[in-house]
């Protein structure tokens, strides 16, 4: 039998960043997949701004960045309205309108993406289990931090026995099948939108499957097609089509298709060496002509805006990701979306496993995530109707204002309203937007969004102005004094301290500043503008 702080059951997107997230806050965890290594499911191909922001602070963005391509803007082409054939573009616009520090997104293939997350897993010496599934998961009662109160039965496939024939002419080579036991103080289903953790738990899938069907194709074309290393939003007189740019010069294409299209290929498994109609449809980008050279892969799919009723047990056994809500692919939200509850809960679990929180913070998770999903979906909606015949410009808005990732706000009890505050930028339940800062002792340059890492810690900011004005270096003082009940807190590591002044750099001594554990930095966008 096996022991372990979270088991998660399923290594995409969700599963392979809480496993990231809790290994690298100290939390033992083992996750396991049904797939064989190198299978793949789901094609999540695009990073929005806010996950790249969180990837920044787990330290795993740079060593991701030349595997994707910048898609940097975007472009709209809408049927001619007197002839009713051919199209007309729009003038390209920046793909990601709202502030942020990767103002882009990031389009990768899946094997990337994972890729990515299973390295720093590796770096962590975690690696995922596989081919493994759940048989079984009971949940007996009990609170307390140092028991297991999650038992799972996994069969899993390893050690592969080798026989010889009677003749010693052939061998045959056959998996040695397992039953292992594991217990686990708290369990994570990252099984996808069929989720078994989510059905053993009776949790139901609320919402609906609408009408709209679409094709998608990954290829590498040859086209004279003036865009395609663009996102583009195209409203032609047969249907609407996304084209996003990816790796190594390939095209993701979303088409929309009638259920009249999709007939003659429902009861039969597609073959390549056939013409999949969402690429037949491809015509309908005339006056341009797109040949595929080569087709990667295609699917057809229809759309279901679902979210799950609960998204724990007893908040001991969680589900994440597509486990608990479904939505279109068309905007690049599964994986994002999925990946970003996995951050919310693994540091919650971090600090109730350590003592630091009580386990009511675990409710936080679901008042905070499932309110995202109910405002994901509702984008999704519209988003669905805005390309179901209307204008290609309505779409737009959509897509580069509401689709980022960044305005996510919540407003559960950890979010506490600011009231009067002369930082009008700041927003309580919002994360901490970019800014340009210069570190007092050296100098060097960073951005506030570093202060922020991902690493188990709180972090106090300080924003008393002017270092250079009396009253502010007395301020600074006298909450030092004050703040002295918090020096086991820094000790342990649990809270870092900054102070960001609104001062010249060269004004500044970093030990002109209270307490040699606080760190001293100051606004950079005040030096460029004063130089």
């Amino acid at each position: 039998m096996l022991e372990t702080d979270v088991l998660i059951i399923g290594a995409g997107p969700s599963g392979l960043m809480a496993a990231m997230a809790l290994a690298k806050l100290g939390v033992k965890v083992m996750i396991v997949d049904r797939r064989y290594p190198g299978q793949l499911y789901g094609n999540a191909d695009g990073l929005q701004p806010r996950t790249l922001e969180i990837w920044q602070s787990y330290g795993i963005l740079e060593k991701f960045l030349p595997r994707a391509v910048y898609v940097h803007a975007l472009v709209t082409y809408e049927r001619n309205k007197g002839s009713g054939s051919g199209l007309t573009r729009s003038p390209p616009i920046a793909n990601v309108v709202v502030p942020s520090r990767y103002p882009f997104e990031m389009a990768a293939c899946i094997e990337d993406i994972e890729g990515a997350l299973r390295d720093a897993l590796a770096e962590t010496a975690h690696s995922v289990v596989q081919p493994a599934w759940p048989l079984s998961i009971h949940l007996r009662d009990g609170n307390d931090e140092s028991i297991h109160p999650v038992t799972v039965v996994l069969q899993s496939f390893s050690n592969h026995t080798m026989t010889l024939n009677k003749d010693a002419t052939s061998l045959s080579i056959s998996p040695h099948n397992t039953i292992q036991t594991v217990r686990a103080k708290y369990v994570i289903g990252a099984d996808g939108a069929h989720s078994w953790v989510r059905r053993q738990i009776n949790v139901a899938m609320e919402g609906d499957r609408t009408e709209y069907i679409w094709g998608v194709v990954d290829a590498h074309v040859k086209t004279n097609f003036p865009d395609f290393r663009f996102k583009c939003v195209i409203q032609a007189a047969s249907g609407a089509i996304i084209a996003i740019p990816r790796e190594e010069e390939k095209v993701r294409f979303y088409v929309q298709l009638s259920v009249e299209e999709i007939l003659p290929t429902m009861h039969k498994r597609l073959n390549m060496a056939e013409l999949p109609p969402h690429i037949a449809r491809m015509k309908i980008l005339e006056p341009y002509h797109i040949e595929f050279v080569h087709v990667f892969w295609s699917t057809i799919f229809s759309v279901s805006q679902k979210i799950a009723s609960h998204f724990s047990l007893k908040n001991r056994i969680f589900i994440v990701g597509d486990a608990c809500h479904t939505h279109s692919p068309k905007a690049a939200q599964g994986a994002n979306a999925s990946m970003g509850d996995a951050h919310n809960l693994a540091w919650k679990i971090s600090w109730v496993l350590r003592g630091y929180a009580s386990p009511s913070l675990l409710e936080t998770y679901e008042e905070e995530r499932r309110k995202y999903a109910f405002e994901l979906i509702e984008l999704d909606k519209e988003l669905a109707k805005s390309l179901d015949g209307q204008a290609a410009s309505g779409s737009l808005f959509l897509i580069t204002s509401n689709y980022s990732g960044i305005g996510i706000c919540y407003t559960s009890r950890l979010s506490i309203p600011a009231g009067d505050t002369h930082f009008s930028h700041l927003q309580s339940g919002v994360r901490l937007p970019p800014h340009p800062i210069t570190r007092v002792g050296d100098w060097h340059p960073a951005d506030i969004q570093d202060l922020a890492r991902s690493d188990g810690a709180f972090k106090l900011l300080i924003f008393p102005g002017d270092f250079l004005e009396s009253t502010v270096v007395e301020s600074i003082h006298d909450l030092a004094a004050h703040l002295d009940l918090l020096i086991p807190e820094i000790t342990s590591g649990r809270l870092v301290i900054y102070t960001i002044l609104n001062s010249q750099k060269a004004d500044v001594c970093w030990n002109e500043l209270p307490w040699q554990s606080w760190k001293r930095s100051v606004d950079s966008k005040i030096q460029t503008q004063s130089s």
